[in-house]
């Protein structure tokens, strides 16, 4: 297999290890510190880091073996994985859109104005990022 195209899988899985190391530093130092953020980001940060790590560990292992990162190389770069992409990309950014003004509507409809209008924020975020990605995309091909 080519070492450019291992190094660069292996980089993302440096970074999902360093990711998740950091994030359980940081809780670890909050507690050292007796620096109180609550048990809600305790959790969060170590149940996250965990994820990270673990997540980094399974893709360290599954990139030993040469048959899956040859089959995983070949899938990478035909069309038709490109395709299918594309369209379970496209899927789901309609359905997390949808989602997320379902929660703005019954936020705002239960008088919870601030978490209402924050998703409708991250909404109009989203379609900007969006179109911007579109646009920077058909420049590109």
């Amino acid at each position: 297999m080519s070492n450019d195209f291992l190094d660069k899988k292996m980089k993302w899985v440096k970074i999902y290890i360093i990711f998740g190391i950091l994030l359980i530093l940081v809780n670890f130092c909050f507690d050292l510190l007796n620096v109180d953020i609550g048990e809600f980001w305790q959790i969060m940060l170590s149940t996250w880091g965990i994820i990270f790590v673990v997540m980094g560990i399974v893709r360290f292992l599954l990139y030993q073996n040469d048959s899956v990162l040859k089959k995983y190389k070949i899938a990478e770069s035909d069309e038709r994985y490109e395709l299918l992409r594309g369209k379970a990309g496209y899927l789901t950014f309609i359905l997390s859109t949808i989602t997320l003004a379902i929660c703005s509507v019954i936020f705002i409809s239960i008088d919870l104005l601030i978490p209402g209008f924050v998703v409708l924020d991250i909404l109009f975020m989203q379609y900007i990022v969006f179109l911007v990605l579109v646009w920077h995309y058909s420049k590109k091909l």
